[in-house]
């Protein structure tokens, strides 16, 4: 969560913010703010990075400037697996397929 008393700091750590982002965007599968209204402030802020496991997930999260400066109230790391875009074409299909055969079984 962001803490909206430290907007401030995000404008002054932004360029610093996307720096970081540039240098490991190789690892960043997608990003961005989450508000409550279109054009808002931002409350939530959204990276899903590819990790080796958590502790590397941790890491990146304490390395990014505006956590590592206190602009975060909440940070919350927790595993994720992507469904869409499919990663190989058909293993959505593929999916649903053993789910229906499991559920006629």
């Amino acid at each position: 969560m962001i803490d909206q008393t430290k907007l401030d700091l995000f404008a002054g750590l932004r360029a610093e913010h996307y720096a970081f982002l540039i240098a490991q965007q190789h690892r960043i599968l997608l990003g961005g703010p989450a508000r409550k209204s279109e054009g808002g402030p931002p409350q939530v802020m959204i990276i899903i990075v590819e990790a080796t496991g958590l502790n590397d997930a941790e890491a990146f999260i304490a390395a990014e400037p505006y956590n590592r400066n206190g602009g975060f109230s909440e940070v919350s790391v927790r595993p994720w697996s992507q469904v869409l875009p499919e990663v190989t074409s058909g293993d959505l299909a593929r999916t649903y397929d053993a789910e229906v055969q499991k559920a006629a079984n």
